[in-house]
């Protein structure tokens, strides 16, 4: 099987939406508006299989020192073959590129980011993300169930 790991396009946009609407109830991803992804389509990194978007991820940068790691996915049939760990590497790689100190995630898949490199935090800790996306979320604060994580570039 050859695939393929790439930038995104912006001919990509459509289908990068519907991953993550496809999984966007069991990975609790949020559906970022067409005209969203659009604006930060040099944030996304796809897995392509057969012409066919299979994995998506992004690195979404904060501030001078910080990025997050999100819209992260793989079609359900293509995981464990390592395609997530080759996408995070490809982000990471990127930020490491861009001088950035941190990479950050907010996951349902700890152990996955742990594997990686990364620590888990206090959500307190992460007072951009909370302001910026965490507050327009239902789960927020009170049944808010994923795990910060962080990694030192």
């Amino acid at each position: 099987m050859k695939f393929i790991i790439r930038k995104a396009k912006t001919k990509d946009a459509y289908k990068i939406r519907n991953i993550l609407k496809k999984y966007s109830a069991q990975a609790d991803i949020l559906i970022r508006p067409l005209n969203d992804i659009y604006e930060n389509i040099r944030d996304f990194f796809v897995v392509e299989y057969k012409n066919k978007i299979i994995g998506v991820i992004a690195l979404h940068i904060y501030w001078e020192d910080i990025a997050e790691i999100r819209s992260f996915v793989i079609e359900e049939k293509y995981r464990n073959l390592s395609l997530g760990k080759k996408l995070l590497e490809t982000a990471l790689k990127e930020a490491k590129e861009l001088d950035l100190k941190k990479v950050f995630a907010l996951t349902k898949i700890e152990k996955f980011f742990i594997n990686n490199g990364f620590k888990k935090i206090s959500r307190k800790k992460l007072p951009q993300k909370i302001w910026r996306d965490c507050l327009f979320c239902a789960k927020y604060p009170d049944k808010c169930d994923e795990i910060a994580v962080i990694k030192k570039i």
